[in-house]
């Protein structure tokens, strides 16, 4: 292949590039254009802050979340209504979807309506299954706090828009304080039309004289999470100190937290962040002339933390799965199917029985837990991911774990009152 053809190629594939990219580019002025023509609003790059009046699933879950192109205006019936992509990770199962949503007249509590045929993409929703109506039954399944609230909600005229819309496609509604969010909007402005009316409809069906009884107080915008008293910090470096001298704390340079959540798990004060630090090493490599090269490598490293506060200092102490640490065993217990499942290190022998009798081996060894270890006054764990779901299910077993301690561990540490933390379901 000569030259001249080579160049022929090359000016024939930059300008087909170029027509791709200037169909799509007329494609989407056409798309804004009738966005325009039906009076509504386009956000080509929207604040998050737009969807944090909005707090249940799929909102308030997940470590990183974004929103985008998101189109506001009124249906044809005058409801207030905004569309926009919304995605999360770290929470589980990562979210992608354009979702809509209606304004409500009044802020309500949380209520899921999915048609049978669809997988519910709602990680979380700590609700049970509720029946309003068999037959409506059959359609959709429904989720709230109690059936008398989902009737309420869900009147015949209701139920009956929604069985003519399931009929057309998959329905995932839920009610989210004001608003009357529903997964799987079109992006098509036509299609979207006929998505936000039949959404109006259904809110125009509700009998809000009826559920004025059911009001609840408006979200306080802002990053929160779903069913936990956490609050987003982001980064707060003063954590670090308080690790020293426990793995990987103290090693390397550049460390620094990321992603850093603060709040209580049934009363004891939680902290999780990505912890990361740097260290380098060098790489000998020989050409093909016999000339050897050395450079020096950073490597970028990092941990998810769980921490939880505890009144009083506690020796350490440390569980870990066996394997993890091949070591001499420094402590042993009576059962021999746990000394083969863990291995405890503890600069408190007598701390180590106490806190680890024979109920608490069985819970352990049910619960199956990785390494987490006492340092002064934390309890803290090691997660494989920082992520909301695997930050819940830890917190469940260590405040598991504190609920087991006996009362007089507490007291012979110097704490004023035995620490009292309730079992949670998880962990029964």
């Amino acid at each position: 292949m000569n030259s001249s053809t080579v160049l022929l190629i090359l000016v024939l594939l930059v300008a087909a590039g170029v027509a791709v990219a200037v169909v799509f580019a007329v494609r989407r002025q056409l798309w804004k254009g009738k966005i325009r023509e039906l009076g509504w609003r386009y956000e080509s790059s929207p604040s998050l802050a737009s969807a944090q009046s909005l707090g249940v699933p799929p909102f308030g879950v997940g470590i990183s979340r974004k929103v985008d192109n998101a189109i506001v205006g009124r249906t044809r019936s005058g409801w207030a209504f905004q569309s926009l992509e919304y995605t999360y990770t770290g929470g589980g199962p990562a979210f992608d979807d354009r979702v809509a949503m209606v304004s409500l007249p009044l802020a309500l509590p949380e209520l899921y309506v999915c048609s049978r045929a669809t997988t519910p993409r709602r990680t979380g929703v700590r609700w049970p299954e509720v029946t309003v109506d068999p037959a409506f039954g059959t359609v959709f399944g429904v989720r709230a706090a109690e059936p008398g609230y989902a009737t309420a909600v869900l009147t015949p005229q209701a139920r009956q828009q929604l069985v003519d819309w399931a009929r057309t496609g998959p329905v995932d509604l839920s009610i989210d304080h004001r608003s009357l969010v529903a997964l799987g909007a079109p992006k098509d402005p036509d299609e979207l039309t006929v998505f936000v009316d039949r959404l109006a409809g259904v809110a125009a069906a509700m009998d809000l004289g009826r559920l004025g009884g059911y009001a609840i107080a408006d979200k306080v915008p802002g990053y929160g999470f779903y069913g936990q008293d956490w609050a987003w910090v982001g980064v707060d470096d003063s954590l670090i100190p308080a690790f020293a001298g426990i793995d990987p704390f103290g090693v390397g340079t550049g460390r620094r937290t990321s992603d850093v959540i603060r709040g209580t798990v049934r009363g004891v004060p939680m902290t999780a962040f990505r912890y990361h630090w740097q260290t380098t090493h060098t790489e000998t490599s020989t050409d093909s002339e016999g000339h050897t090269h050395t450079r020096t490598v950073t490597d970028h490293h990092q941990q998810p933390i769980i921490a939880l506060s505890l009144p009083v200092q506690v020796p350490d102490l440390s569980v870990l799965p066996e394997g993890l640490l091949r070591r001499r065993r420094d402590i042993d217990f009576e059962s021999q199917a746990f000394n083969e499942a863990f291995t405890v290190i503890s600069a408190s022998r007598k701390l180590a029985y106490d806190v680890i009798h024979p109920r608490m081996m069985e819970f352990l060894l049910a619960a199956r837990p990785g390494r987490f270890c006492f340092h002064r006054n934390l309890l803290v764990a090691y997660p494989a991911s920082h992520d909301t779901q695997l930050i819940s299910q830890t917190t469940d077993f260590l405040t598991s774990f504190l609920g087991r301690i006996p009362e007089f561990v507490w007291r012979d540490l110097g704490a004023t009152q035995p620490l009292s933390v309730p079992t949670p379901a998880l962990g029964r």
